[in-house]
């Protein structure tokens, strides 16, 4: 078992994956952008999840991708990787390559497409935590996957000495709080809707794993000390700011928007792979205009207008 677990906490942004102007992992940028994202107080790394494109990607490149990531951080904070996909025994595969390079846990969404009976995901879950000694956290994400586990289903799972907690990417509190009360105070539990963060973090969550901390690393780092300092005024303040880029992210693909803004602010992370959207230059300029308004976002003035 990880001897990182109780690191988890705090911000941890899930990675965007950079790319070259041909498509390939790109190992300067992914370094530059985690020394950044370090420097900004990050507490840890989700690899490969729905922002960093893991779906997208060969078993290889996301065996390559979290190596790559791993030898950057240099045990600073913790890294999980994100193995999930549509069968078990790719999950295994990945589970099994995370714990002998030394990663500090998996994470899995629910096998989705097949519309699998909730034992299956049962047994799905078991396997992989079952497939080497490397602590789980399950990521319950009901809009994507179409599995709406119940708070029944955690606490049975939560049983099983690897799996150790889950990402909660949903807006319903309640949920979250009936989750919490039936896995126990041990569970780990970390908040997904990054424009609910502090609602998260109110119900009790251990920290938060979200795509727009690639992009507003200070921001949220400064929202989650506020909070541990009991500064609801100044946390109520943050979120309702970075929401504001939130609510204007929405109208793109997210993925696509972070990409952009990344390149905006000096990391050449590349287009997104297809079918995800391709910005037009208009749409590029647009995104530009809007965040130049937010100090905070660090636009640079020498960037190009279109990559």
């Amino acid at each position: 078992m990880s001897n990182q677990t109780n690191l988890m906490q705090g911000i941890i942004p899930a990675l965007i994956t950079p790319y070259t102007a041909s498509g390939q992992l790109n190992e300067p940028v992914t370094r530059q952008l985690v020394r950044h994202l370090l420097k900004k107080g990050v507490g840890g790394f989700y690899l490969s999840g729905s922002t960093g494109e893991g779906f997208l990607q060969t078993i290889s490149e996301r065996k390559a991708f979290l190596e790559l990531a791993l030898d950057e951080v240099k045990g600073e904070v913790p890294v999980i990787t994100h193995i999930g996909a549509m069968d078990t025994a790719t999950c295994v595969e990945l589970t099994r390559h995370a714990a002998d390079v030394g990663a500090a846990a998996v994470s899995a969404v629910a096998p989705f497409y097949y519309k699998h009976g909730l034992e299956q995901v049962k047994e799905h879950y078991l396997d992989i935590a079952r497939a080497a000694d490397i602590p789980l956290i399950m990521y319950h994400f009901p809009a994507m996957t179409g599995v709406n586990a119940t708070a029944a289903f955690y606490a049975e799972l939560a049983q099983e000495p690897n799996i150790i907690g889950v990402k909660f990417t949903s807006t319903n509190t309640f949920e979250l709080q009936q989750l919490m009360a039936a896995c126990g105070p041990d569970f780990l539990v970390f908040n997904g809707p990054d424009e609910a963060l502090l609602a998260g973090l109110a119900m009790g969550c251990c920290g938060a794993i979200g795509s727009t901390y690639n992009i507003m690393p200070g921001k949220f780092v400064e929202l989650y000390k506020a909070f541990q300092q009991g500064d609801l005024t100044s946390s109520r303040a943050i979120q309702f700011e970075v929401n504001e880029v939130i609510a204007e992210l929405i109208k793109y693909d997210f993925i696509a928007f972070e990409r952009e803004i990344l390149r905006l602010q000096g990391f050449e992370v590349g287009a997104p792979r297809k079918p995800i959207q391709q910005l037009t230059a208009e749409q590029r300029q647009s995104i530009r205009t809007f965040a130049e308004q937010f100090a905070f976002l660090d636009i640079q003035e020498g960037v190009k207008q279109e990559a």
